[in-house]
């Protein structure tokens, strides 16, 4: 029951208390006084008559004595007069019956009023005659009585009912500073560190305020001190200070897990940029001018790239940049390397070099399974050769490109993946999520994977042509087959504790056709909204945070829960963690390769998952592959594994 709830039903036991208290008393002592008033009028009356009739019984005038006793009867107020000589006879006698009008016979049976009846001599000379008897009638008593106690009753049920109303109101104002900081409690539990700019007059509620957005405050400053130094300890290790793009260990890890053999593989190709001009610049111009050029060409190869998904760019070296670009075939490879050779001439345009030998580069394409060695001493060789070939050239590492078989033409991936939406032609494989520690047997949920097989039977894993379906703008109709297929299987699962997760292409949602899609989905199985959890991909939530905090408020609110997928691959605040609302964050398998050889990566996920948790979302480990990276995670404060070690994909 609510404060307010509470306060009107003890006011108003107060009042019913009062009431009656009041009620009981004032009755009561009229009662008293009219009994008393009873008593007197008859006492009164029968001494009066009995001198009256002195005479009357002296000469024993019958005729008098009943026109004496009948004058004072008519007048209604006795019950009862008679007229008794000294031997016991009746000589006159008058008795009226008790009316009581518009009484209530409860009020009359739980009121009683004492009437007793009077007596007084009637003298013959100076001998007695007889005695008289008088009994006032009750019945105007009654009606008395039970029209002061309605009126008494009257005046305090409209008086304590304007009372109470006026109560009412006071408190509800003086508790509405309750409200807000019950509104401020909820805020902060939700990750909304709100202040109250209005303080209560009432000074116990105004101090109750202040302490309270004292301690939003300090929460605030807490996640934020927590954000900022996983931020920075993020930056450090893996950003270059200078140009803001990821670092050569940066490189190496985004390589390992682009290009592994387990389910993240997937091909793509590697461009290798190097400047020419760097140490000419700083011999010339100094070290800040040489500054200002690798930080200006980055941010032109930045530009050239920011269209394409799924590309990465790193400073590998001194004057060499990186560009990983997953997926992508040897003529798309081509055309963005022409295209990075053009955006930097704009280097000499703004006069920041002064030769036209700006920079050259060399592509190596990789597969599934490759080293980074490998492939970059192969787009070493590539862009050897494009030096040898002019200024601002590319070169393409042929043998590679003879050998690269799982790499298609845009063409045929477009007839594939139509191929596969029309036939739905897509495999659900199911991997679990164990909660981590000696608990690791407990299942938090199950991700579910997708397959499509190819022409010679072989299965190609999202990994492969998610990335070419989202170029291609058919990635949700991807996601449609896969989540109408998920919903099949939930709907006819008996086992009602398994929950499972599902990923959702970045074009996928910010496609309002397939949004409303999937609301009508789950709006027609509400059974299986409660097990159904759907992660967002990082780079996706950072596009438009707006839009995925709706999507995520409206699944919230059906029952479903929420979750980021391959968090870590965008270097962005965690501030916009605390009003996303989701239940937990996977942590990227870069982040998580070796974490228990890389001091670093234990830094950053520590650091992670107490600023998460400080906000009750969870941290869910990816790629987890071995015993040594399971018993590091467990003593990081991570909440769940995934991985080969905890489970291969299954079909479902």
């Amino acid at each position: 029951m609510t404060l307010y709830r509470q306060l009107i039903l003890i006011v108003s036991i107060l009042f019913i208390t009062g009431f009656i208290g009041t009620i009981s008393i004032s009755t009561a002592n009229l009662r008293h006084f009219i009994d008393e008033q009873l008593t007197s009028h008859a006492q009164d009356t029968a001494t009066s008559l009995g001198l009256s009739l002195s005479a009357a019984m002296q000469s024993n005038d019958l005729p008098v004595m009943d026109a004496m006793i009948d004058a004072i009867f008519d007048r209604g107020y006795y019950r009862y007069i008679a007229v008794i000589d000294v031997d016991g006879t009746t000589l006159a006698e008058r008795s009226n019956p008790v009316r009581l009008g518009n009484v209530p016979a409860w009020f009359v049976n739980n009121i009683t009023l004492e009437t007793p009846t009077a007596e007084a001599l009637v003298m013959s000379s100076w001998k007695q005659a007889g005695t008289v008897q008088v009994s006032s009638h009750p019945g105007y008593a009654y009606r008395e009585l039970w029209q002061n106690t309605m009126d008494t009753f009257w005046m305090f049920f409209l008086t304590a009912l304007t009372v109470m109303l006026l109560g009412l109101l006071v408190i509800r104002v003086l508790l509405r500073p309750l409200q807000g900081m019950e509104s401020q409690a909820e805020a902060i539990c939700n990750r909304n560190y709100t202040i109250q700019e209005k303080l209560p007059r009432t000074r116990e509620l105004r101090r109750v305020v202040e302490a309270m957005n004292r301690l939003s405050h300090k929460v605030n400053e807490s996640f934020s001190e927590h954000s900022a130094l996983t931020e920075r300890l993020r930056t450090e290790a893996y950003l270059d200070p200078l140009t803001g793009a990821g670092n050569r260990r940066w490189f190496n890890r985004q390589f390992q897990n682009l290009a592994g053999t387990k389910e993240t593989s997937a091909p793509g190709a590697l461009l290798l940029v190097e400047l020419h001009q760097l140490d000419a610049v700083n011999d010339t111009s100094g070290y800040p001018a040489g500054d200002h050029l690798l930080q200006r060409a980055a941010r032109l190869l930045d530009e050239g790239t920011g269209n394409i998904g799924n590309c990465y760019l790193f400073r590998i070296s001194g004057a060499g940049f990186a560009v990983l670009a997953v997926n992508m075939t040897a003529t798309e490879a081509d055309t963005l390397a022409g295209k990075l050779c053009n955006e930097l001439l704009q280097l000499h345009v703004e006069g920041i070099v002064t030769h036209l030998d700006i920079a050259h580069i060399g592509i190596a394409l990789w597969k599934p399974g490759s080293t980074t060695d490998k492939v970059l001493a192969e787009a070493d060789i590539a862009m050897r050769s494009a030096q040898a070939s002019g200024e601002n050239t590319w070169k393409r590492y042929e043998p590679m490109a003879d050998n690269q078989a799982p790499i298609r033409g845009k063409t045929e991936w477009r007839n594939f993946l139509k191929d596969a939406i029309t036939n739905e032609n897509i495999t659900l494989l199911s991997q679990p999520v164990y909660r981590v520690g000696t608990d690791r047997h407990t299942l938090l949920h199950t991700e579910i994977l997708s397959r499509i097989t190819d022409t010679n039977g072989e299965p190609v894993p999202a990994g492969i042509f998610m990335p070419m379906a989202e170029r291609l703008n058919l990635a949700s109709e991807l996601d449609k087959v896969t989540i109408g297929k998920l919903l099949d299987h939930v709907g006819s699962d008996a086992d009602m504790s398994q929950t499972y997760a599902v990923n959702i292409a970045s074009s996928s949602l910010h496609d309002p056709a397939f949004i409303d899609w999937l609301f009508e989905k789950l709006s027609a199985k509400p059974d299986c909204r409660s097990r159904l959890i759907f992660e967002l991909p990082e780079h996706s939530v950072l596009r438009d945070t707006d839009v995925a905090i709706s999507i995520i408020q409206r699944l919230t609110k059906l029952g479903c829960g929420c979750g980021i997928d391959h968090f870590g691959r965008c270097f962005h605040s965690l501030g916009y963690l605390r009003n996303i609302g989701v239940q937990y964050l996977k942590i990227d398998g870069p982040y998580i390769h070796g974490i228990d050889q890389d001091s670093d990566n234990r830094f950053f996920v520590q650091a992670l998952s107490d600023t998460a948790h400080s906000i009750d979302i969870q941290i869910i480990a990816e790629a987890v592959e071995t015993e040594a990276e399971a018993e590091t995670i467990g003593r990081l404060n991570v909440d769940g594994i995934q991985g080969f070690l905890s489970g291969k994909p299954e079909p479902v």
